[in-house]
This record gives C-alpha cells, structure tokens and sequence, in this order.
C-alpha cells in the first residue's frame, strides 16, 4: 500500500506531540463520511466498543446498530467495555 508512509507519519507525530491528534480529529469529524468509515471500521476490527463508536459519531447506539445493519455489518456481542460504557452513561443521567 502506496499510503501506508501517511499512517506511520501520523503515528510519529502523535508520538512526539499528542495534542495534535486533538487537531487531527477535529479535521476528519469535518468529513463525516470518512470519520463514520474509520470508526465503523475500528468498531469492525474490535478496537472500539460500540458505546465508543456510537460516542464518537454522536449518535445513540441504537441509531448505530441501525446504521451497522443497513450497511450489512454484524453486531458484535457486548463486551465488558460495552457494559461499563452503558453503566457510566446511565450514571450521566
């Protein structure tokens, strides 16, 4: 892969000054056609809970399971993340 410089570029930089993935993320949000392919694909790949996703997306998650099914995409069983995101969420309340 051509790009795969970018990501190692990426990575070094967060390294060396993690503010700027504050920046970097405020960038691709702006995109929110890319940022809810990387984030569904991180939920995909099981780096991120679906609480995470959703939170990321500011969607509910149930708006995120509905999207995950139109787009053909299993729902994964909730993990120990999953239920602690929901139990600090219902704190919140």
């Amino acid at each position: 892969m051509e790009a795969v410089w970018v990501v190692k570029g990426i990575e070094n930089v967060v390294k060396a000054n993690p503010k700027k993935l504050e920046d970097l993320l405020r960038s691709l949000k702006k995109d929110k056609e890319l940022f809810e392919e990387i984030v569904i694909s991180a939920y995909v790949e099981g780096l991120i809970s679906l609480s995470k996703a959703s939170e990321l997306l500011e969607i509910t998650r149930d708006e995120l399971i509905d999207l995950l099914k139109k787009k053909g995409i299993p729902i994964r069983a909730l993990s120990k993340e999953d239920v602690i995101a929901e139990v600090e969420a219902i704190k919140w309340f």
